[in-house]
């Protein structure tokens, strides 16, 4: 009975990561194909469609011919960072008081936007550094910080979260120079590299890396091994990952990449 309990325990648990990855799917592109689907959680066709039936008696999507859309939230955008700051809470502060020890007085950083780019810019708070962003969010955080100037990478800011995206993005940040930038994706592979969902995000997150002399990778464990749909960046350009703990074979693959990992307690 115990094993029996033991496997019921685990099929709940992967269920619920897929589910997860559905409605993180949804939440950046708002539309996405049965095959994106299928990608994203790693199902067979057949589990996918349950999911999917299941996920719009929930309310939290609406099935269409050939996939799924995104239903009107009614949560504002405040509620809807909360909850996801919820996930990994604790992994995602460990991590982001490792990376804070990556960073010196004095230097120039870009920030993405994102949970666990928030948790860093908690542990920045009363540091004396330049921080460029596109997310509102932080920026309002670290505003208050006298040793902190705060510059704001302009944009069309995105209905799903407090960051600014588009070519203005683009264009701003690489007309500047940082020491590190500090990338907060939405997945990473060993093969695929550093991902995320929206095309835009990609662009202003590799203008980063490609302005910095150092680019850093945070990923909380809802990250990792997750093929997001588009590549940002590949392992030869990052020089820093830090991580909840990692399987020893992904971090093996990334040290032959030359990518130092250093892994949260």
């Amino acid at each position: 009975m115990k094993e029996s309990g033991e496997t019921s325990g685990a099929r709940r648990v992967v269920a619920e990561e897929r589910r997860r990855r559905v409605e993180e799917l949804l939440r950046r592109q708002a539309v996405a194909s049965l095959s994106e689907v299928m990608e994203v959680t790693g199902a067979s066709e057949a589990t996918t469609r349950r999911d999917l039936v299941l996920l719009e008696r929930l309310g939290l999507l609406a099935r269409t011919r050939g996939g799924a859309r995104a239903v009107q939230r009614h949560s504002t955008l405040e509620e809807e960072f909360e909850i996801r700051q919820s996930r990994d809470r604790r992994e995602k502060r460990l991590i982001a008081q490792r990376a804070a020890g990556l960073i010196k007085d004095g230097m120039t950083l870009f920030l993405t936007d994102g949970t666990t780019a928030y948790a860093l810019a908690q542990c920045l708070v009363h540091r004396h550094l330049t921080v460029v962003t596109g997310a509102l969010n932080v920026a309002q955080l670290l505003a208050s910080s006298a040793g902190i100037e705060v510059i704001v990478v302009g944009g069309q800011l995105r209905a799903t979260s407090f960051g600014t995206t588009g070519p203005l993005s683009v264009d701003t940040i690489r007309s500047l120079h940082a020491d590190a930038a500090f990338i907060c994706p939405d997945g990473i592979t060993v093969e695929g590299g550093v991902r995320t969902f929206s095309l835009d995000d990609a662009a202003s997150f590799r203008a980063m890396s490609e302005s910095s002399s150092r680019t850093v990778v945070l990923a909380s464990p809802a990250k990792i091994g997750f093929p997001a749909r588009v590549r940002v960046i590949d392992w030869p350009q990052v020089h820093t990952l830090v991580a909840a703990p990692l399987a020893a074979e992904f971090t093996e693959s990334l040290g032959q990449r030359g990518v130092e990992v250093l892994q949260a307690p």
